[in-house]
């Protein structure tokens, strides 16, 4: 199991590499890939690169369609719980020119998300130096199922902790709250490279972990 692991963190950084090495070839379409170090350094510490879960589940209510939210895990994971309007484009199909070239939107936000944070931020650098709009979910699909899907109870019986509340709990109804991730009793485990995290509703009264 390690090896497998380890084999697939390969992969990916193998897919990550090559992706940067495409794009800065010597006739790369359009010329439109540039690498802006100080730039993107600046956008990360103002987390300018991030959307939180809260705005996120605000869009998807409204019915906005400026976005495009993109799932860069496997089908598998994937196929046990998403989020709602997001497509599944794994992060090594999404490393490819091709992909970046022609079903990634120039006029529309893109929206990362994997389980934790590590691997929606290697496919932000590759999307921002290719010019797009690129954004990622802020803690990933374990964040969301921890704020949006399972909230925390009211902290007392305050007439606004009730209301924050029961605001939090319509929009975890309309997600379907802990019935979104299809198998509580296998969890889905963060494949990022800087640790693992099994989502589970809050009810079960486990921490996520990942990153």
């Amino acid at each position: 199991m390690k090896l497998k692991l380890e084999n697939r963190q390969i992969a990916v950084y193998t897919a990550l590499i090559l992706a940067v090495i495409m794009l800065f070839l010597p006739g790369s379409s359009k010329n439109k890939y540039r690498f802006e170090p100080e730039v993107m350094a600046k956008t990360i510490n103002e987390k300018g690169d991030q959307v939180s879960p809260q705005d996120l589940s605000q869009w998807i209510i409204e019915g906005k369609t400026d976005y495009q939210l993109i799932d860069i895990r496997n089908s598998e994971e994937y196929a046990k719980g998403n989020i709602k309007t997001s497509e599944n484009i794994p992060l090594e199909n999404l490393l490819k020119r091709s992909t970046i070239d022609t079903d990634l939107s120039d006029s529309k936000m893109i929206i990362l998300y994997s389980n934790g944070n590590s691997h929606a931020h290697q496919a932000w650098l590759v999307l921002k130096a290719a010019g797009k709009d690129a954004y990622v979910l802020e803690g990933g699909f374990n964040h969301w199922v921890a704020a949006i899907l399972n909230p925390e109870p009211a902290k007392d019986s305050s007439d606004d902790e009730i209301l924050k509340y029961n605001l939090a709990a319509s929009i975890s109804s309309y997600f379907g709250g802990g019935n979104a991730v299809k198998s509580t009793d296998n969890p889905v485990k963060s494949t990022d490279s800087k640790g693992s995290g099994a989502v589970k509703p809050k009810s079960k009264k486990k921490k996520l972990e990942g990153c």
